[in-house]
């Protein structure tokens, strides 16, 4: 692990005890002691640079930002919950059973003929189907897929990413971009 930034004062860094992390932009899970330090040189504003996620060509960065712990009760993680027996309306649901007749879910389907074929993953059995048939691809599955591989071959390549980053010449770093207004908006 890199220690080019003072981790104590850096609230994106990783933590001091490792931990199992996984990093939402390439769903991957390692350690946070593999993650690294991209250091930014030049930065008019005086800005150190980011802890990366160890996956190759990955652009995730910062410990409880991109990166999360996988533990549930890991520290970092206070703060988030989980509810599967919530219903649409916030309240917990009343029973953790899937009614087909209930007035919610047959509303539901008279609204769009398509809720029952959408809602039923998991629950092939309740309706007769048998869950380890063959699924064939619609068009929009194809795609999603094709797009999910090519995202992944850029994870599998070399690693690209530059380790320093000069921000000498960035306009929105200078006070001549973008958000430099004086204050006020720039719309």
């Amino acid at each position: 692990m890199g220690n080019e930034s003072d981790s104590h004062d850096d609230c994106m860094a990783p933590p001091k005890e490792p931990c199992e992390c996984w990093c939402l932009h390439c769903n991957r899970v390692f350690m946070s002691d593999q993650m690294w330090f991209q250091k930014v040189i030049n930065d008019p504003q005086g800005f150190d640079g980011f802890w990366m996620c160890p996956t190759n060509n990955c652009d995730g960065a910062g410990f409880r930002f991109d990166i999360f712990p996988t533990d549930p009760a890991h520290p970092a993680n206070e703060g988030w919950c989980y509810d599967d027996e919530e219903s649409e309306d916030g309240e917990p649901a009343e029973n953790g059973e899937w009614d087909a007749s209930e007035a919610k879910y047959e509303a539901m389907a008279e609204e769009d003929e398509e809720f029952e074929d959408d809602d039923i993953e998991g629950d092939e059995w309740k309706h007769g189907i048998d869950p380890f048939a063959p699924i064939e691809e619609t068009p929009e599955m194809i795609e999603a897929r094709k797009e999910m591989e090519e995202r992944e071959k850029k994870y599998d390549q070399p690693d690209e990413r530059p380790r320093v980053l000069d921000w000498k010449d960035r306009e929105d770093r200078t006070g001549t971009g973008f958000m430099d207004t004086e204050g006020e908006l720039p719309f």
